[in-house]
């Protein structure tokens, strides 16, 4: 074995595990779901902290303050593209979290399964976004 064939092969607990290249752990569908997982559950967590504290804050200073915080906030077009990127995460969140579910209860459980959910959920998730945005932007 040469060391090339030595770097693509892990021996985990007397297995030996290999790779063919990088390019096959970044082509994983697996990895990417999970990682957007992970990053839209800190990114909706951010979101509620965010929001609780401000619209808290704004009825702590009264009703005439939270009107005024809520028409600057509604009026902004900032404010629809983070709402837009708001729903997105929210979808995607969800029935990526309705796949992992059904991969725990033992629905399509192999691999080509799980990338076939993924990618049905993702597209159900794309026409609900662009449905949702639609409806409120235009």
């Amino acid at each position: 074995m040469d060391a090339g064939e030595m770097m693509k092969t892990i021996r985990y607990k007397g297995v030996t595990h290999g790779w063919s290249s990088k390019s096959q752990v970044w082509a994983a569908v697996g990895m990417w779901a999970w990682l957007g997982h992970r990053l839209s559950g800190l990114g909706l967590g951010f979101y509620i902290f965010l929001h609780t504290i401000l619209m808290g804050s704004a009825l702590l200073a009264g009703e005439q303050a939270f009107n005024a915080r809520l028409g600057l906030l509604m009026g902004s077009p900032i404010f629809k593209v983070l709402d837009a990127m708001l729903l997105s995460a929210v979808y995607y969140h969800g029935l990526n979290g309705l796949r992992v579910v059904l991969f725990d209860l033992g629905i399509g459980v192999a691999q080509r399964s799980q990338k076939v959910l993924f990618w049905a959920f993702m597209a159900v998730a794309a026409i609900l976004w662009i449905w949702s945005v639609c409806l409120t932007f235009v």
